[in-house]
């Protein structure tokens, strides 16, 4: 999840685990929780986007 700081610059949240079949209006949902609540340090003004990344590690040894 990326948002906008009151100062312009990005601030990225990661979570582990999210669910797989998250829709748009989920996420955004979930991001406008975050800034309503101000629970970080940084004061979050907006969404910048949010990716679902997807990571697959094959052991070759």
């Amino acid at each position: 999840m990326k948002f906008l700081t009151d100062l312009g610059k990005t601030f990225v949240v990661s979570l582990n685990y999210a669910k797989e079949t998250i829709s748009a209006a989920e996420a955004e949902a979930a991001m406008d929780a975050v800034i309503d609540n101000d629970i970080f340090d940084q004061a979050l003004v907006s969404i910048a986007g949010a990716e679902l990344v997807d990571r697959t590690v094959t052991e070759i040894l």
